[in-house]
C-alpha cells in the first residue's frame, strides 16, 4: 500500500464503520438523547483526562500534540468564541433534556460503554501513538462526514424531539468544531510518520479494534436509551 493513500483508508474504514453503528439512526427518543448525553460526558471527561494525554506524551510531532492540546483547552476551560468550556454549553444542552449536573457528574459507563473505555485506554496506552490519536478523534470524524442524516444531528433533534436553535446550540457548535478536530486534513501528519507497509498495517489494524469499540459504545447508549424509555422520561417542556 502506498504510505501516501493511507489517511484515504482510514476515512473511508471509518465511515464504513459508522453505517453500521445502532443509536445513529431511527426516530430519536428522549430516552435515547438522555443516555447519549449521560455517556458522552463521561467519554468526554476521560478523553482529556487519560486518553488524549497518553497517547501525546509519546508523540514526536509537536504540532500535532499542541493542537490536541488546545482542543482539550477548548473543551475544559476556555473557548475564545465562547468566552466559556465547550463542557458549559454541554451541561446547558443536559438541563435542557431534563437531566441534572449531579446525573452528569455521578455518571458511570453501564457494561457495553466500559467496553469501549477499556479498549481505548489501552490502545491510547499501548499501542503506536497514531493508533491513539485516531481513536480518540474519529467519531468527530464520521458524525460529520456521514452523507446522510444521523441522530447526532442538530436538525434531526429538532425534527423528532421539536427543540429549538437556541436549546441545540452545544450541537449547532460542534458540528463546525468536530471538523477542526478530526478527518482527511487534520489527519495528514499520519502520512508522513507512517514509512512503512508494516507500520500501516498495525494502524490500520488497531483503527478496525477502534471502530468495534465504538459500535460497542453505541449498543450500550442503546440499552441505556431503552431503560429511560420504559421509565417515561420526557422532556421538561412536555412534561
Amino acid at each position: 500500500m502506498n504510505q501516501q493513500d493511507i489517511v484515504d483508508r482510514i476515512a473511508a474504514r471509518c465511515v464504513e464503520s459508522a453505517n453500521t453503528w445502532p443509536w445513529l439512526t431511527g426516530k430519536m427518543t428522549v430516552g435515547m438523547a438522555q443516555a447519549w448525553m449521560i455517556q458522552h460526558s463521561i467519554r468526554n471527561r476521560q478523553f482529556s483526562a487519560s486518553y488524549r494525554p497518553a497517547w501525546m506524551s509519546r508523540c514526536p510531532d509537536q504540532a500535532v500534540v499542541r493542537k490536541t492540546i488546545g482542543q482539550m483547552l477548548e473543551e475544559l476551560v476556555y473557548d475564545e468564541n465562547l468566552k466559556a468550556p465547550h463542557t458549559k454549553i454541554l451541561f446547558e444542552m443536559a438541563r435542557t433534556l431534563g437531566l441534572t449536573d449531579k446525573q452528569l457528574h455521578d455518571a458511570v459507563p453501564n457494561a457495553k460503554t466500559d467496553i469501549w473505555h477499556q479498549v481505548t485506554e489501552n490502545l491510547c496506552r499501548n499501542r503506536h501513538w497514531i493508533i491513539g490519536w485516531l481513536s480518540t478523534s474519529l467519531e468527530e470524524f464520521v458524525l460529520t462526514a456521514i452523507d446522510r442524516e444521523t441522530n447526532i444531528s442538530a436538525d434531526k433533534w429538532q425534527k423528532d424531539l421539536g427543540l429549538t436553535d437556541e436549546q441545540l446550540f452545544f450541537f449547532r457548535y460542534h458540528e463546525k468544531a468536530d471538523m477542526e478536530h478530526a478527518g482527511k486534513v487534520v489527519w495528514a501528519p499520519i502520512k508522513r510518520h507512517v514509512t512503512t507497509p508494516e507500520l500501516a498495517a498495525d494502524v490500520l489494524a488497531g483503527l478496525d479494534t477502534a471502530l468495534e469499540a465504538s459500535r460497542i459504545f453505541y449498543e450500550g447508549v442503546m440499552d441505556l436509551a431503552a431503560e429511560l424509555d420504559a421509565q417515561g422520561v420526557k422532556l421538561p417542556t412536555a412534561a
